[in-house]
């Protein structure tokens, strides 16, 4: 098993989320206020983006695209299905995969059908170290990896789900 606490940071216009695994910093996800509420998710082997108008209904079905930033390859999406339920689908050369993510008391259970959970994030709102930074830090977040899904890729869409899903 592997834990990750994810720290908030704020700043004038900015926000976004730096993610340490035994105090090494190992990703991070930023965004700017504004109304395409655009994402940017940085870790090993990993430069995303992805952009979501805010005053876009929110109805089942409605999905946010994630996207490689060399490439601008769609790498998976997030789709809205109820309050506390989503979906995150990808395609790839062979297919493609589906992963359900459900909120339950203030954690998200990621797994897939008939398989077991494969990471939990639950709220935190205190840890025994915070990192020094040059904006407003507060640890936020604890997710458990289980061993049978610890790419660097999953690792990164797991972390950086709280900060692109759409409600």
């Amino acid at each position: 098993m592997t834990d990750i606490i994810s720290y908030r940071l704020t700043a004038n216009g900015t926000w976004g989320y730096a993610y340490y695994q035994d105090e090494k910093l190992i990703g991070k996800t930023s965004g700017q206020i504004s109304t395409s509420s655009p994402v940017r998710v940085e870790g090993e082997d990993t430069e995303w983006y992805s952009s979501f108008n805010i005053d876009t209904e929110i109805i089942p079905g409605v999905s946010r695209r994630v996207k490689d930033n060399r490439t601008g390859e769609e790498l998976y999406r997030i789709i809205f299905w109820r309050p506390g339920l989503y979906e995150i689908v990808a395609r790839t050369d062979t297919g493609g995969w589906s992963m359900t993510v459900e909120e339950r008391n203030g954690m998200y259970f990621f797994g897939r059908a008939g398989m077991p959970v494969s990471a939990i994030t639950e709220r935190i709102i205190e840890t025994d170290w915070i990192p020094l930074a040059g904006m407003q830090i507060e640890p936020v977040f604890r997710t458990r990896f289980f061993e049978q899904e610890d790419s660097p890729g999953f690792l990164m869409m797991v972390l950086s789900f709280p900060a692109m899903k759409m409600i």
